[in-house]
């Protein structure tokens, strides 16, 4: 039976201070390489964030792999409303011959990783982690459980683990470059909250872009990247914070579709008074009123590059974390002015 310890424990048993070990479990910085190393192989060795054993999980194989994305709460719609992700990965699983468990999960949920029966009855041999939400401490005990990890839309920053992204930084800045080059100077970026990988990738690249042409920055952060969060932050933006914008680029077309909405209800109009950009074009993206600009991701390639990427792993659990990239492209429709 593997020995089982709690953090303080384990803190005297590596002569480092617990902190030192909650801030690797959360992927946070202010730890040295060598110590990291030493405190996620402990983790492991001694299972402690997943509450299950890894060694069993290493050994059985259930032929399912769990796709694993965050609840999302917004009273405009019910489902998903970003990428259909998941069929395109259930689909290229079906051709390794393996079986997708997808779970959506709450916060509350991802508190206790071990709590999960998929985990504790050891169902999955793998795990993909769909947007850049789902907390890094999730991520570390899925991680620590000792089974391959793919990460999609999200990198952690302190801690190796594959991870499959957008050129996120690339993509923003040709939006941002499109609106200054058809005159808009005051451009508002509506932003999901600090330390999502995609939302900071694609905020800097707005900023660089800015920084260039020698203008300033409109930063509004929002708690969730939803229609309803796209409404309401934009309307607090342009009445009580940035009433000079022109343009809007929004870190996703959820969030632009409700910034669409609630310029209608403001009584002003897209394009005339408001130019408005996304970024992922999804399908509501062409659907909607004006049609949307924005920036086009290759989602299907994607699902493809993921299911690759865990099947090599599952075959050789050795093989070192990459992190792969693919590229954007601005898809101009009317909602831009263009």
């Amino acid at each position: 039976m593997e020995e089982k310890m709690s953090l303080r424990d384990l803190a005297e048993k590596l002569n480092v201070s617990t902190s030192t070990i909650s801030r690797v479990i959360n992927d946070k910085p202010g730890v040295g390489d060598k110590t990291r190393q030493r405190v996620i192989e402990a983790l492991q060795i001694y299972n402690i964030t997943s509450n299950s054993s890894a060694r069993s999980l290493k050994t059985s194989k259930t032929g399912n792999i769990a796709l694993i994305s965050k609840r999302r709460e917004d009273k405009y719609i019910t489902s998903d409303h970003h990428h259909p992700f998941g069929p395109f990965i259930e689909s290229e699983l079906r051709k390794y011959g393996y079986h997708t468990i997808a779970m959506s999960l709450g916060d509350e949920e991802m508190e206790n990783a071990g709590k999960l029966l998929m985990i504790k009855e050891n169902r999955v041999d793998g795990f993909i982690i769909n947007g850049p939400s789902i907390p890094a401490k999730f991520i570390m005990a899925l991680k620590n459980t000792g089974l391959p990890v793919v990460l999609f839309g999200n990198q952690m920053t302190q801690v190796d683990i594959d991870s499959i992204v957008y050129h996120d930084r690339s993509g923003a800045y040709k939006a941002t470059k499109h609106l200054i080059e058809h005159g808009h100077k005051n451009i508002l970026f509506l932003s999901g909250p600090r330390g999502w990988y995609t939302c900071d990738e694609r905020k800097t690249g707005y900023t660089e872009a800015l920084i260039e042409s020698g203008l300033q920055e409109r930063i509004t952060y929002m708690t969730d990247t939803t229609i309803e969060s796209g409404k309401t932050f934009f309307k607090e933006s342009i009445e009580n914070v940035y009433p000079e914008i022109t343009a809007v680029i929004c870190t996703n077309d959820a969030t632009a579709i409700g910034v669409l909405d609630e310029v209608r209800c403001l009584g002003l109009k897209v394009p005339d008074d408001i130019a408005v950009i996304g970024f992922d074009d999804i399908p509501w993206a062409s659907l909607s009123y004006p049609p949307l600009t924005t920036i086009h991701v290759f989602i299907e390639e994607m699902g493809k590059i993921t299911v690759n990427r865990i099947i090599d792993l599952l075959k050789n659990p050795e093989l070192h974390p990459i992190t792969t990239f693919a590229a954007t492209e601005l898809v101009i429709r009317k909602s831009c002015g263009c």
